[in-house]
This record gives structure tokens, C-alpha cells and sequence, in this order.
């Protein structure tokens, strides 16, 4: 199975990916994980994100081919990324799930603040935050929306998954 786990920066993304992974046996690839590695002084170009999400989808083939759940945690702010790891799914033969995580903007703010004071892993500030914002091309496939601006139960999201696993539908 592949989850995409997608949404804005500081939405929630890899807290929840994270927890789900646990309760589904995936393995996890992040797009700022895999850019640290590639890339310790990041210049975010479009060639540089074209770069990543080419090294991400590589893995999840291989993963994927392995018998082995992934979930993808990234912006996945263009449908043409998104449209990659469907191909890619397809070709497979695996079911693929998109969770959308959204937050309060109020709550997004704080989260960069502390993440700042934190040296997370993720470079993204409020700025990033609002020129992603502005770029995001809204998920027009069928999807799971989370609102991450309280704590989430990751048994409702786990039931969902199952549902929607469920009723996948191999082209």
C-alpha cells in the first residue's frame, strides 16, 4: 500500500506519518529527510525539489516492488508530484491513499516557532509556509482530509485507511 501523506508545512505531516507507520507496518520517506542527506545547504531550487521527489519516488518503487507499505510525507503541493506516485501505484498494482493534513493557521504559526527554537529537521518558516500556500494545487481525487489543529486519533485515520483500502479499485 502507498499513503501520501500531503498538506501545507507544520500541518502535522510527519507526527502523523509517523504514528501511522507504527500501527501499519510502513516504512516512511520524508522529502526533507531525504533532502538533508542529498543536500546539507539546500537551495530549494526547482531543479533541487525535482531532484528529491525523483530519489523518493525511486525508493518507493523499490520498497513497493518489496511487498513493503510506504507512506510518503512531503508537501506534495503539485498534482503533477501527486500524479507521479499514482503512476507508479498503478503499475504495481497497489493500493494508493491520499491523506490531506490541515491546521489552523494560528496553530501553524506556533508550531514554526517552536520548530525554529527546535532545529527540526524541516527548514520551512512562515514565509515558506505562505508561498507554498499560494502554490498548492487542491487534491481533486478522492482523499482523507485530518485536521491537525488538535490531537488526532490515529485509530479513526487507521479505520479510514482500512475502508478505503477496502474499496480500492485496481485500473
Amino acid at each position: 500500500m502507498l499513503i501520501i501523506i500531503a498538506g501545507l508545512p507544520a500541518t502535522g505531516k510527519s507526527t502523523l506519518a509517523k504514528k501511522l507507520a507504527e500501527k501499519i507496518n510502513a516504512v516512511v520517506l520524508n522529502t526533507d529527510v531525504i533532502r538533508k542527506e542529498m543536500l546539507p545547504k539546500p537551495k530549494y531550487t526547482e531543479e533541487e525539489k525535482r531532484l528529491i521527489y525523483n530519489v523518493l519516488f525511486l525508493l518507493t518503487k523499490y520498497l513497493l516492488m518489496n511487498n513493503i507499505n510506504v507512506i510518503l510525507d512531503g508537501t506534495f503541493y503539485k498534482r503533477s508530484i501527486r500524479r507521479k506516485a499514482y503512476e507508479i501505484a498503478e503499475k504495481l498494482g497497489k493500493k494508493i491513499i491520499i491523506i490531506e493534513c490541515v491546521c489552523n493557521e494560528e496553530v501553524v504559526k506556533e508550531r514554526l516557532i517552536k520548530r525554529s527554537k527546535e532545529r527540526s529537521i524541516s527548514d520551512a518558516d512562515y514565509e515558506v509556509y505562505k508561498k507554498i500556500k499560494s502554490q498548492f494545487e487542491k487534491i481533486l481525487s478522492k482523499h482523507i482530509v485530518v485536521d491537525t489543529t488538535k490531537n488526532v486519533d490515529i485509530n479513526d485515520i487507521v479505520m479510514k485507511i482500512k475502508e478505503y483500502a477496502r474499496n480500492f479499485k485496481s485500473s
